[in-house]
């Protein structure tokens, strides 16, 4: 049964190469020929596909992507909800939040002729590098102690009637409040500032 299971699993090409290069060895047929192909995601529609059609997947998605950039109006909102978990955590190599990235965020977003909030959690002024630049940043909304973080932004910027600002993609919240999901704006945090997706 093993055998027979084994088998079915193995592709075609596998006894093809395995009947061309016998004097080859099975080792390195085998190693070669039995891998199992991985799953990536597409970084434009974050689906899951086979690595062997990634590609030809990713070149359509980024052609889609930039026709819906060109032929839709920028966003209406101005005003943004940041979740400054989020952001503190980005890319801190020691797991400690940094405050340079907020800073970095505010000054890029401000330049770019938004009004951002920052939600953080009670629990961001005990970890992140610097609590007392943390405490002197304006617009900066601490979730009180023993609350989601994550339902403060998601009712501040129904409040303000705002766009959320996260690489978070609030899944336990989007039953609840469906808007999320069409206010939500990704973003990539670069030595120049933070960029909006």
């Amino acid at each position: 049964m093993k055998c027979i299971i084994f088998i079915r699993h193995l592709s075609k090409d596998w006894f093809l190469s395995r009947k061309l290069s016998k004097g080859a060895g099975p080792e390195k047929n085998v190693r070669e020929d039995t891998t199992l192909s991985k799953r990536a995601r597409c970084p434009h529609c974050d689906r899951l596909f086979d690595r062997r059609v990634l590609d030809d997947h990713i070149v359509k998605c980024r052609t889609r992507a930039f026709a819906k950039v060109v032929t839709s109006p920028p966003h209406a909102r101005t005003t943004l909800v940041v979740d400054g978990n989020n952001v503190a955590y980005h890319l801190s190599y020691d797991g400690v939040p940094l405050v340079e990235n907020l800073l970095n965020a505010i000054r890029s977003l401000r330049a770019s002729g938004f009004r951002p909030f920052i939600v953080v959690s009670a629990a961001l002024k005990h970890t992140i590098n610097k609590p007392s630049v943390l405490h002197d940043i304006e617009n900066v909304i601490e979730a009180t102690r023993g609350t989601n973080d994550d339902l403060l932004i998601i009712q501040e910027a129904q409040e303000r009637n705002a766009d959320i600002v996260s690489n978070d993609r609030f899944l336990n919240w989007q039953q609840k409040y469906p808007w999320v999901a069409s206010r939500l704006r990704r973003y990539r945090l670069t030595p120049s500032g933070l960029i909006l997706s």
